[in-house]
Formats: structure tokens, C-alpha cells, sequence
């Protein structure tokens, strides 16, 4: 990471007042603030989250009267506004922005990963904060290749550090084999991959949702090929096939419900996606996914999207499948920490402790007095089309 502070040679305005008094003004400090605020908004404006992208730039003096543009960004257009702006107030610049990822130095900026879950964490280290996780087969970009560790992004567009051993690097080309290769998805909970049909080795373990290249099948089993040329089995009634999967529309929510119920009892885990622990927002995504939907990652971020409900008065406009919000409202501005699925009937089903059902009727013996009275509000997803926030499997590049 190349970040530098911005410093600006002293500007003397010479100023004659009645032909007898010259008047210096030194407005280094004021420059140097200007423009590093400019770059600063800029970055905010198309890079509002950074969870979700990276836009860290600053500014020095170099030779001649120039100002030399240094940093990183994952958006080209914030990078273009930038050097657009900076160029309306005569600054001659020279631009050492980099791009992430740098597919110039970086032939293999994509990768997926070879294990059951991997752990993605805040910074790259052990102790830091779980932030996330992902599954067997999910395509990520690289953003940054930093010793035994990988920056990557998901599908949701997350960005999170995780170990370089987890990922299998791939070039574009790769990438696009693996996109037209014969691929099938786990439905299973939990399973095991086989060394072969009489299970007599074990290659790994699998939850719903890995996604395998297959290479044929033998005695109802699925031959298959993991991200880093591992070959092993898996019951074929556990499996289906990857475009089938995709091109299958989310029509109502009796998939969800089935899936979000299949999970009751799994443990709570901060940071957890995948079957074996889950958070709160974890469990919506992992639960819609394998419905064919990619939703954002944190609870706050899902709170952004789909149709509103609203339940200012009752909850008679909610649907099954509609997401719940919990927080806390801070003047006008509400602050989520919690999301459910809305079940029907009064109930809710969410990750809190475990995987478990709530109701909102005061009158039901799981009633939650605490989740009530933190409730803010309902989002609708099934059926909302074209949102940046709910991005159907079959319409993801990178898939």
C-alpha cells in the first residue's frame, strides 16, 4: 500500500496596495486541506462502504510544479473523478493509482476456494475479528497477494483477508474453464467427499452449497474434481446440477422455509455463512443462496434493499420469506444489528444462540419481549428485481 501525505510548495501572492505595501500570504495549509477534502468526498461519495470496496488515495508534491496521485481503489470511476477534478483547478498530476486488482502484475487475480469453509477475517491474522466465510467452489477476486495471505472479495462484493492456502489462484482463463465445466452443487446440510464409492478414504468434508466440477458418475456416485485437482465421490441424491440450479427462478418462499427450518438447532457463530455456524445476517444469506439468490453479508447492508413492508401499524402486510429488522433508532437514523426471516403466522426464524423460531403475539409461549420492542423494519426480496442487493445466482459474471 503506497499512501503518502499531501504537502504543497508555499504559493507568495504579491499584492501592491497605494504602490507602497507588498503583502505575503503563505497558503500551503489551506491548499494541502482543499485538496486532500476533495479527494476525500470523492472517495466517500463512490465508495460509501468499506466493507464492500477500497478507495484510499492521497496526494504529494513532485517535480515541476506537479502533484502526484498515489494509492488504491476497487473503483475505476472513483479513481476517474478524482484526476477529473483535481485537472478543473490546473494541477498538472501524475498518476500512480493502482486499480485492485492489478491484472497487469497479477496474472492469477481470481481463485476459488478448495475447502468445505474458510474463514475470512478483518486483517490478516489469526487473532483478527471473523468477519465472514466462504464455501468450496465460490469464485473470489484477489484483490492483494500479501505473504500467506490473500485479500479477496466474494460474490456479495465483501471484502476480507483469508489464508492463501484456502484459495486456488486462477487466471481469467481459468476462471472462464471452470465457468463452462459440467458443475454440480451440494444440498446436503453436511456430508463427506469419498475417495471412492466403497468409502473407504475420505478426501473432505462438504456443506450445502460447495460447488464441484463433475467428471462422471459410478455406482451412484458422482465422480468429481475439487479447485485444487483432489478427486473424490459423493452420493448423487446429495447433488444437483450446477445450471439446473442456477437457472431455477425463486417463485415463492416454500424453498426458503424448508431451508431456513433445516438449519434449526445450528450453533450461532459470529462471522459464520455455511451450515456448520451461522450469524444472524450469515443465516438469511446462506439460506437465500441456496434459493439462488446472493444477498450483502451484514445485517445492515440487507437492511438496504428489497421492498419495504410497512409495520407501523400490525404485521398483516407481511409475506413468508420477508426479512426482519432489529436494532436501535438513533434519532432519524436506524441502526440494525439483527435480521430474521419471517415465517408466518407471527413467526420469525433467526440465528440468535442457535438457529431457532420467534414469534411478534405476546400471547405465544416463544414470544420475544426484547425482539419486539427492537423491531424496525420489514424488507421484502422474493419477486424485487434489479437490486444491486439481490443479485440472482444465474445473473452473477463471476458464476
Amino acid at each position: 500500500m503506497r499512501i503518502c501525505d499531501y504537502c504543497c510548495r508555499p504559493v507568495v501572492s504579491l499584492v501592491l496596495f497605494a504602490g507602497i505595501m507588498l503583502t505575503i500570504i503563505d497558503c500551503t495549509n489551506p491548499v494541502k486541506e482543499d485538496f486532500q477534502s476533495e479527494i476525500d468526498s470523492i472517495a466517500i461519495r463512490f465508495v460509501p462502504d468499506k466493507r464492500m470496496g477500497i478507495c484510499k488515495i492521497s496526494s504529494r508534491e513532485g517535480d515541476d510544479n506537479t502533484l502526484i496521485l498515489a494509492g488504491e481503489t476497487t473503483n475505476i470511476l472513483a479513481k476517474q473523478e478524482i484526476i477529473k477534478t483535481l485537472n478543473s483547478h490546473g494541477i498538472s498530476l501524475v498518476d500512480s493509482i493502482i486499480i485492485l486488482p492489478d491484472t497487469i502484475l497479477n496474472e492469477k487475480f481470481m481463485g476459488l476456494v478448495t475447502v468445505s469453509v474458510i474463514n475470512l477475517r478483518k486483517n490478516p491474522d489469526q487473532r483478527a475479528e471473523l468477519v465472514s466465510q466462504a464455501i468450496l467452489g465460490t469464485p473470489v477476486l484477489v484483490l492483494k497477494n500479501d505473504n500467506s495471505w490473500l485479500l479477496v472479495q466474494t460474490p456479495d462484493n465483501y471484502i476480507a483477508w483469508t489464508e492463501k492456502s484456502s484459495v486456488n489462484l486462477m487466471s481469467r482463463a481459468e476462471m472462464n474453464r471452470w465457468k463452462k465445466a459440467d458443475r454440480i452443487i451440494y444440498l446436503d446440510n453436511s456430508g463427506w467427499i469419498y475417495s471412492g464409492p466403497d468409502k473407504s478414504g475420505v478426501v473432505g468434508d462438504i456443506v450445502a452449497g460447495c460447488i464441484l466440477e463433475m467428471t462422471g458418475e459410478s455406482k451412484g456416485y458422482v465422480n468429481l474434481i475439487l479447485p485444487d485437482g483432489r478427486r473424490g465421490v459423493v452420493d448423487k441424491k446429495s447433488v444437483v446440477s450446477f445450471n439446473m440450479f442456477r437457472n431455477k427462478a425463486l417463485k415463492d418462499a416454500g424453498g426458503v422455509l424448508k431451508m431456513a427450518s433445516s438449519l434449526l438447532g445450528v450453533p450461532y457463530l459470529w462471522g459464520g455463512s455455511s451450515t456448520k455456524g451461522v450469524d444472524c445476517s450469515g443465516f438469511v444469506q446462506t439460506v437465500y443462496f441456496m434459493n439462488g439468490l446472493i444477498l450483502c453479508r451484514d445485517a445492515s447492508l440487507q437492511a438496504l434493499h428489497g421492498f419495504p413492508v410497512n409495520i407501523s401499524l400490525d404485521f398483516s402486510l407481511l409475506r413468508e420469506g420477508d426479512l426482519l429488522f432489529f436494532g436501535s433508532r438513533e434519532k432519524t437514523a436506524l441502526h440494525v444489528t439483527h435480521v430474521a426471516i419471517y415465517k408466518g403466522d407471527s413467526e420469525y426464524i433467526h440465528s440468535s444462540g442457535r438457529v431457532m423460531v420467534n414469534s411478534l403475539d405476546s400471547t405465544r409461549v416463544n414470544y420475544s419481549s426484547n425482539r419486539r420492542k427492537s423491531l424496525l423494519a420489514a424488507r421484502r426480496i422474493i419477486d424485487v428485481k434489479n437490486d444491486p442487493g439481490i443479485v440472482p445466482v444465474m445473473k452473477h459474471l463471476w458464476y
